[in-house]
């Protein structure tokens, strides 16, 4: 039945058969957690290997040992070696699969089987929950646990397989285990794990009834044995390691309760790791008991005891004349000068790197009782350090041969390991960050200030700007109602003098002397009308009052070109856009004087003007074709201002006026004007 049922596993949960009930305790460990997440039947019988309060035990058929869980208290109290037969269903437990208890009877006595013998390497794979196992070795420790996990509980670091093993016993089992006793255990073998199920370490817990034999026994005065030198730990031996504890006679050099102690036997040193929370005084000479173990670099002494033989004065460090030569001194009282490079706390207290000049390493000094570093410990100073020296070896070394250390760091006992002899030069890293902090706060402040001072320069500009412009109209207006008036009045009086004068002389027949008076007088009111016409122009410019600035030039450049014969083109590039009064004035009149010299002057046969806006400037340009002139040597214009006049515009206007020719090639003239915003 059990041989059907445990094939009947490989089908999906709806198509197992509820007749199907697994017999053994192995096709219980065999489900996966989603085929035990099925609660399929159980039935075993198995005699009890650990009980538990009536709420679980562990029990083991001939196949297998397996936990058996219950609902509180509804387990009764079975005895180590009983047989039972149990009826539950499968779950996926914390760990591995356990079975849920729903009924248990007592059959009679069972015998308890034989233990499988294991080793460390089989322990850590965590295949062995829950099974009966023998293990051997050299007990290291042995103590009390703390009432909160169990009152009358012991723990007992059992070393085994090149590693320990933490092993559970009753008070008494215990105290009759002594450190340094070479024993074998017999247990069931439990683990703690994570929340996704993973082993973290096995845990073997011996029932009290359990069987533990003392295959050799503690020495009965365990400092008995000559003391060893620290040189010779771990060291090539061809009887090979004992595993037992070792005898280490020193001085004390420093004292961590709860971590231990560093001694030194005369010629090295050595960290001695205890338990004992007693803190020794410097200089006390101690023999310590421990096992040899492996230390980052050097070997330490584990799980040790110690007893006291006497106090002495304190150890003198050894004095380095350079960082190198700490590397072989692991576990050892050193001095050293150096420059403290950085300063900064850790979780462990105040790390410090120093440097002299060969390379850094770091020195750790332990804050208590939430005291700060002292104040004078600053970068830049140069100091003499005192303390522990740890050496660590560096990665990428060789497989086999001998490890190179690369880096250590010194453990500093307390303040006055660490003595200021300069204090750091004024120019360090810190003060010129704060120096150039500074500077670049003013050089801000600097720049806030003229950012200020320009925009409210801005502001003071744009009102005289509006007061300008506002005058200007003011003026522009008089000016054009000045030049309506001489329109009518003076210019309309002389063309009618004119028009007389020319009645009359056309009356007059016999004296020409009168008539040439007349003829005079005509030609000067007719240049007085000439002049009060040019004044008119100059004071109002009818076409932009009319139009823009580019239908202006276009309305100009037609009617000199036109009359003239000659070609002309005018181009208006970018989005067009009326400017201030006094600026298409301006331009205006440089764009005048610049076509009327091309035609009158220059000759010409051909005239383009292009007038471009940009986004933040306008340029105004008059090609022409004609015979060009010598810059040198400028022709005057008559009646008008002339080259003078459009650079005097120009400039007021904060423009520049470019003109390019040359005898025969032509003349170009540009005017570039900055727009605002």
């Amino acid at each position: 039945m059990g041989e059907s049922a445990w094939l009947g596993l490989g089908a999906e949960a709806g198509e197992v058969e509820e007749a199907l009930v697994l017999t053994n305790a192995s096709q219980v460990r065999a489900l996966t957690s989603e085929q035990a997440a099925r609660h399929l039947p159980v039935r075993l019988r198995g005699v009890v290997l650990l009980e538990s309060g009536g709420e679980n035990l562990t029990m083991a058929d001939e196949t297998a040992g397996i936990f058996v869980e219950a609902e509180a208290n509804s387990l009764p109290r079975y005895r180590r070696g009983q047989l039972i037969e149990v009826e539950g269903v499968t779950d996926p437990g914390k760990f591995a699969p356990v079975v849920k208890l729903r009924s248990a009877r007592l059959v009679g006595e069972g015998q308890i089987p034989e233990p499988r013998p294991v080793t460390l390497d089989e322990l850590l794979t965590g295949r062995l929950d829950a099974q009966w196992v023998e293990v051997s070795g050299v007990v290291h420790s042995s103590r009390a646990q703390p009432a909160a996990l169990d009152p009358g509980g012991w723990e007992v670091a059992l070393s085994t397989g090149g590693g320990q093993l933490m092993v559970q016993m009753s008070k008494a089992q215990g105290k009759a285990v002594l450190a340094d006793s070479e024993v074998r255990l017999r247990g069931i073998c439990f683990y703690q794990f994570n929340k996704a199920r993973q082993v973290l370490k096995p845990i073997l817990t011996v029932p009290p009834s359990g069987e533990v034999v003392v295959k050799r026994p503690a020495p009965a005065d365990p400092y008995a044995a000559p003391a060893c030198a620290v040189a010779s730990l771990m060291q090539f031996s061809p009887e090979g390691a004992s595993g037992h504890r070792v005898q280490v006679r020193g001085v004390v050099m420093h004292s961590e309760p709860g971590e231990g102690f560093w001694i030194r036997d005369g010629a090295r040193g050595l960290h001695v790791c205890s338990q004992e929370p007693e803190r020794l005084e410097i200089g006390t000479v101690v023999d310590a008991l421990g096992f040899p173990g492996r230390g980052d670099y050097s070997p330490v002494l584990g799980d040790a005891v110690f007893r006291k033989r006497g106090s002495g004065p304190a150890p003198f460090p050894v004095f380095l004349e350079g960082s190198a030569q700490a590397l072989d001194h692991d576990g050892d009282l050193v001095a050293l000068e150096a420059v403290i490079a950085e300063q900064k706390l850790a979780l462990d207290g105040c790390r410090l790197t120093l440097a002299d000049g060969a390379g850094t390493f770091a020195a750790l000094f332990r804050l208590r009782n939430g005291l700060p570093a002292p104040p004078n410990w600053r970068p830049g100073s140069r100091v003499r350090v005192v303390g522990i020296c740890s050496v660590m070896p560096g990665s990428g070394q060789v497989m086999t041969g001998t490890i190179e250390p690369r880096e250590f760091r010194i453990l500093l006992r307390s303040r006055g390991d660490l003595r200021v002899l300069e204090p750091p030069p004024w120019w360090t890293t810190q003060h010129l960050a704060w120096l150039l902090g500074i500077v670049v706060a003013g050089l801000l402040l600097l720049v806030a200030g003229v950012t200020w001072i320009g925009r409210r320069r801005l502001r003071e500009l744009a009102v005289e700007r509006m007061k300008a412009e506002a005058e200007f109209s003011a003026v522009w207006h008089e000016r054009n109602r000045m030049a309506r008036e001489l329109h009518d009045t003076v210019a309309q009086g002389l063309g009618a003098i004119s028009v007389h004068l020319e009645l009359i002389k056309s009356d007059l027949e016999g004296d020409a002397r009168i008539r040439e008076q007349v003829e005079k007088v005509r030609l000067l009111a007719r240049a007085s009308m000439a002049d009060v016409r040019k004044s008119i122009w100059n004071m109002r410019s009818q076409v932009l009052e009319n139009g823009d600035l580019a239908a202006a030039l276009a309305g100009i450049l037609e009617t000199l070109a036109k009359g003239n014969g000659v070609e002309s083109e005018m181009r208006v590039l970018g989005r067009s856009r009326r400017l201030a009064p006094v600026t298409e004035n301006n331009l205006l009149r440089i764009g005048q004087e610049a076509i009327a010299n091309a035609v009158k002057h220059a000759r010409a046969r051909r005239i383009d003007v292009v007038l471009e806006f940009e986004e933040r400037q306008l340029r105004l340009t008059v090609r022409d074709d004609g015979r060009g002139f010598d810059l040198a040597h400028a022709p005057a214009s008559d009646g008008s201002f002339g080259l003078v006049g459009m650079r005097e515009r120009a400039t007021q206007l904060h423009g520049e006026l470019n003109m390019t020719t040359k005898p025969g090639q032509g003349t170009v003239v540009t005017m570039t004007l900055p727009l605002p915003n």
